[in-house]
């Protein structure tokens, strides 16, 4: 400490306060997002910022020493007074709670990048960085946050595609939903736009009668218009990102994945559930291979994003689907084929929760 100016040391306890605010917020939501929210696949993303943070601040003590040792709390003007905890307000709610600390972490990472720039610039540019990670992952845990509870019960999710059903697509659709879907999935490939939207938007008042969600596939300005809960997009469509730009803060974003990698880049998207899969060979996705059944596993472990297994589902595949750990399912064939549409769904149901 002897040999350092008055500025250096100002800096110093500067920093050593922002790494404290920034470790201290980082750590309390990752603490409400494991136990209030049970969302643990953001909770690791916030335990790797906190690496992230530790290893800058090991980066800065290299040259200035050990920031606490600059500390002086006695004489820090910001210090509150012994009875300022009495008129703190209580939080409202873990939501609360976890907003501002969101803003804590926001605030403190841009504190440390501003102190980095004048005093260490050479570090400026991995705290911009970690800002910036700061920001990407409060914008993922807001919204997941702000929409999870939509699929926290969803377990069956039926695909609509009429040539594979055996009734009118509108009567299939209301046969899969008397017998319990929970959330349907408007996908025709070849319908022209107008049709297809027409279709949506039917569909988007039965599935309301229902208390169902719709989701429409692929096409992002269509599931806008019909005033859709969300939409399903492919490896070869609109990241979720951009997705969310159209259709805003409260849709639901699918994302077909079929390996690991593509689960953890859906959720670093901002997805909020993905398709896994296909399980099976299928007559939907007959141009690609199946994954099989351990893709389940893998997906679960590569993120806990909810996981819908997709892809030859049915009667005889969903128990051993299920053995291999899956807790919700996508199915088409398997229900819209059926001879009885709404007794398929309502057996694929019980199966699923019953798990």
């Amino acid at each position: 400490m002897r040999g350092m100016d008055d500025a250096a040391r100002r800096y110093a306890r500067g920093l050593d306060a922002g790494f404290n605010r920034l470790a201290e917020a980082l750590r309390t939501v990752e603490d409400r997002i494991r136990f209030d929210r049970s969302l643990p696949a953001l909770h690791a993303r916030w335990k790797e910022l906190r690496g992230d943070v530790a290893r800058l601040r090991s980066l800065v003590e290299e040259r200035f020493g050990t920031l606490s040792l600059y500390r002086d709390v006695a004489g820090d003007p910001g210090m509150p007074p012994s009875d300022r905890a009495a008129e703190e307000p209580a939080r409202a709610s873990p939501d609360d709670l976890l907003a501002a600390n969101l803003a804590r972490a926001r605030e403190a990472a841009r504190s440390i990048e501003e102190s980095l720039r004048a005093a260490l610039p050479e570090l400026s540019g991995q705290a911009e960085r970690l800002r910036y990670a700061v920001y990407a992952a409060e914008a993922v845990a807001a919204g997941l946050i702000r929409r999870a509870h939509r699929l926290q019960g969803a377990r069956l999710y039926v695909l609509l595609t009429e040539c594979l059903a055996t009734m009118p697509w509108f009567d299939a659709a209301r046969a899969a939903l008397r017998g319990g879907a929970q959330a349907l999935q408007l996908r025709e490939k070849d319908l022209p736009a107008g049709e297809f939207l027409r279709r949506a938007r039917l569909l988007r008042e039965l599935t309301a009668e229902h208390g169902a969600l719709l989701i429409v596939n692929d096409r992002v300005e269509v599931a806008a218009l019909a005033g859709a809960d969300g939409v399903h997009l492919g490896q070869e469509d609109l990241p979720a990102y951009e997705a969310r730009k159209l259709l805003g803060p409260d849709a639901l974003i699918g994302v077909s994945t079929h390996a690991p990698e593509q689960a953890r880049r859906a959720e670093s998207d901002g997805a909020d559930y993905i398709g896994v899969g296909p399980i099976y060979a299928t007559r939907t996705k007959e141009h690609r291979a199946a994954a099989g059944l351990g893709y389940i596993a893998a997906a679960a472990a590569a993120t806990e994003l909810p996981g819908f297994a997709i892809g030859g589902v049915n009667r005889e595949t969903l128990p051993a689907v299920i053995a291999a750990g899956a807790r919700r399912a996508a199915v088409c064939t398997g229900i819209i084929g059926a001879r009885d549409i709404e007794e398929a769904a309502r057996w694929c149901r019980a199966r699923l929760v019953e798990a």
